[in-house]
């Protein structure tokens, strides 16, 4: 996989893999102050106003067809509202570290789904091998608990599960938007989908009792407005760009390297205590996941350079 691009192509991809490498760091900021609901609600309202401004500025078409409004209400809940809140909810209870690394998953689920489901995508032997270490390195992040939030708890184990469930469900949201919205552009699609997620999300906070407005301290506040205006709103702009100026491949190596940034922000910022154990584990999953990303251009390489 090669791409090209000038020193701001390359300064822009580092710093949207920066800002999703850093939400999770965020995350665990704004749960100082805000109940997971609240940061769920805010981050994606701020995101659905500055994204209907982009679309209104660019002049995009809004869709008025019912099939594709069916679309992206759907979307809405199960590829944003479902899964944000399910992975707030889970760093209550596990480090934001063991978050990250997690949530990086993604990838290999829409891979699994391509290929079992839509019959997309071949498997290769390299890939394959990145899923199954990846996979034993979840195995035994869950398997007891050592540090975070949760520690000596037995229910520890299923909150690691919770992360992994987000990274599914995003994945099947992905193939799901690719299969029934290819000809959209990907800012109204993003605006669609958080536009319906705040609609569901605003009603379900208020009616389970979990909509508060008392005071919160000064930094939950600013990364709420972190976490609203760039982990979400710019960083869906700035990966469409790449979408569309290097396609979906390229673009999705920065899942690969967002773990480096939110576990260097939790040990260094957070000063997250983490046991020999899972560190271990993390450092697996990060072998698989590497595996997985780069595995099969290593091996064409090798290949080419035989022959």
């Amino acid at each position: 996989m090669t791409v090209r691009g000038t020193a701001r192509d390359y300064g822009l991809y580092a710093v949207m893999t920066s800002i999703w490498g850093a939400s999770f760091f965020f995350t665990a900021i704004a749960l100082r102050s805000f109940n997971p609901y609240m940061i769920v609600l805010g981050r994606m309202a701020l995101a659905a106003v500055v994204l209907a401004v982009v679309v209104r500025v660019r002049g995009l078409a809004v869709p008025r067809d019912r099939r594709l409004l069916g679309h992206l209400a759907l979307l809405g809940a199960f590829n944003i509202a479902l899964p944000f809140t399910l992975l707030t909810v889970a760093q209550e209870h596990v480090t934001s570290s063991t978050a990250v690394v997690l949530s990086a998953t993604t990838p290999m689920f829409v891979f699994l789904i391509a290929s079992l489901v839509t019959r997309a995508e071949p498997f290769s032997l390299p890939r394959l091998a990145g899923i199954a270490v990846a996979f034993l390195g979840m195995t035994a992040l869950s398997a007891g608990p050592e540090a975070g939030p949760a520690a000596g708890s037995m229910a520890y184990g299923l909150w690691p599960l919770a992360v992994v469930a987000s990274s599914a469900i995003f994945a099947a949201g992905n193939v799901y938007t690719r299969a029934h919205l290819p000809h959209l552009d990907p800012a109204v699609i993003a605006c669609g989908q958080l536009t319906a997620a705040t609609l569901y999300l605003g009603p379900a906070t208020v009616l389970t009792g979990n909509f508060s407005l008392a005071r919160p301290a000064l930094l939950p506040v600013l990364a709420v407005v972190e976490l609203g205006l760039l982990a979400s709103a710019a960083g869906y702009l700035l990966y469409f760009r790449f979408i569309l100026r290097w396609g979906s491949t390229a673009a999705s190596v920065n899942t690969y390297l967002q773990p480096f940034v939110g576990l260097l922000l939790s040990v260094l910022v957070l000063d997250e205590a983490m046991g020999a154990g899972q560190w271990l584990a993390l450092a697996v999953i990060l072998l698989g996941l590497l595996t997985f990303g780069f595995g099969p251009a290593l091996v064409s390489r090798a290949r080419a350079r035989s022959r």
